[in-house]
């Protein structure tokens, strides 16, 4: 193949990779430029509805920052005092279990495109990611887990980002105490 001759592929990125969508065959030592279709920076999420399941502290936060986009969604929860709330202050929630088929589908995810899974319940977040991901393989999944195993599990079964609470607390962690000491980054 002539690497003048500007060729392009058709492929997917997850979890860090990007894979062709048919086969390719390159000379050794061929150079690589990746373009995305459309990045974020560019025009965001096209339209559609994110999913924010769990509406404890984290959960708010990322609604909070919809609410800033303007980007339309809805809250999964399952405390019924909440959803009576948030009902009442006229956001739109659905009382469930999102590792459930039915709740997926009340939530809308035929028409997401984000689905963020804010609940601290890691087996929760596992079921929720390997069932979301087989009824909507194209919706980005940002799953929370506590531990980084779990976050790995839960990249495996098809989340696209993971935040992992004690790597962010470690992270915390030697950003304090770096700055007390003196050593380190101080960004």
């Amino acid at each position: 193949m002539d690497p003048a001759s500007n060729q392009s592929y058709n492929a997917t990125y997850r979890n860090h990779q990007v894979q062709l969508d048919g086969p390719a065959e390159w000379a050794e030592g061929t150079r690589l430029v990746v373009t995305p279709a459309q990045s974020p920076a560019e025009g965001g999420v096209s339209a559609g509805r994110v999913i924010v399941v769990g509406f404890g502290l984290v959960g708010r936060c990322v609604a909070d920052l919809l609410d800033q986009s303007g980007l339309p969604y809805t809250i999964v929860e399952r405390n019924s005092a909440a959803v009576a709330t948030q009902r009442a202050l006229g956001r739109r929630i659905v009382e469930g279990d999102i590792s459930q088929v039915e709740t997926m589908v009340q939530a809308g995810l035929s028409s997401a495109t984000i689905l963020a899974l804010t609940i601290p319940d890691e087996d929760a977040v596992l079921r929720a990611t390997s069932l979301a991901r087989r009824l909507q393989p194209d919706i980005y999944i940002i799953a929370r887990t506590n531990y980084s195993s779990k976050g790995m599990q839960a990249s495996q079964l098809g989340a696209d980002d993971v935040v992992k609470a004690e790597q962010a607390v470690a992270l915390h962690f030697y950003d304090r105490l770096s700055r007390r000491i003196g050593a380190g980054p101080t960004d």
